[in-house]
C-alpha cells in the first residue's frame, strides 16, 4: 500500500515560492512601467513612450505566464491540486488576460494612424493596471495560507535575493524588448515611405 508523501512526515519545498513571488512582483513592475508610460504618452504625445508601454507589457506577460506556472507547480503538493480557483489565482489570470488582450487588441488596430493606435493602446494601458493591486491588496488575505511548506533557515535572504536578481532581469528585458520594438518601427516606416514613393 503506497503512503502519501506528506502524511508520511514530509514536506514541500519552499523553493517555487522563492521564485513565484520575485516574478510576480516583476510582472507588477513591468505593467507599472506600462502604465506610467501610457499616462507620459497622453501627455507628451512622445511614440518613445508608446513602445516602452508595449515593451513593458510584452515582457510582463512573459513573467506573468511564468508565475501563474511555478505557482501551479508549487500548488499541486501545498493543497493537492494544481489549481483551486481561489480569489488570488484567479485574479492573477485575469490580470494575465487583460494585458494578453491589450497586445491582441493593439495588434489589431490600423498602422497608419500612430498617434490613434498609441492613444488607445495607453488608454488601454492605464485601465488594465487596475487589476494589479486587485491581484495583491485587496484579495491577498483570502489567498490560502500555505500548509504544508517548510521554510529553511536561509529563507530570509534567499527571497530578497531572488527579488533582486529577477527585478533587474525584467528591466533588462524590458530594455531589449524596446530595442528589438523601436527597429520593428523604424524598419514599418522606412518601408511605407517606400512604398508611397513607388
Amino acid at each position: 500500500m503506497t503512503t502519501n508523501w506528506l502524511e508520511a512526515g514530509g514536506s514541500v519545498s519552499p523553493l517555487p515560492i522563492f521564485y513565484m513571488v520575485p516574478f510576480a512582483f516583476s510582472a507588477y513592475l513591468s505593467f507599472g512601467i506600462a502604465l506610467i508610460c501610457g499616462v507620459l504618452f497622453l501627455w507628451k504625445k512622445d511614440l518613445k513612450y508608446d513602445l516602452i508601454l508595449v515593451s513593458s507589457a510584452q515582457v510582463g506577460v512573459v513573467i506573468g505566464a511564468i508565475t501563474i506556472i511555478v505557482g501551479m507547480i508549487w500548488a499541486k503538493p501545498e493543497w493537492g491540486e494544481f489549481w483551486d480557483w481561489n480569489p488570488r489565482e484567479t485574479i492573477t489570470l485575469i490580470m494575465w488576460l487583460i494585458y494578453v488582450g491589450l497586445l491582441i487588441f493593439r495588434d489589431m488596430l490600423e498602422e497608419e494612424n500612430l498617434k490613434k493606435k498609441a492613444t488607445i493602446s495607453a488608454i488601454f494601458g492605464i485601465i488594465a493596471f487596475v487589476s494589479v493591486p486587485l491581484t495583491y491588496v485587496i484579495v491577498g488575505a483570502l489567498h490560502p495560507a500555505p500548509r504544508e511548506t517548510s521554510y529553511g533557515i536561509g529563507a530570509g535572504v534567499f527571497l530578497p535575493l531572488n527579488f533582486v536578481f529577477i527585478g533587474i532581469i525584467s528591466l533588462i528585458l524590458i530594455y531589449q524588448t524596446y530595442r528589438i520594438n523601436n527597429i520593428n518601427f523604424t524598419l514599418k516606416r522606412i518601408r511605407k515611405v517606400k512604398m508611397e514613393e513607388v
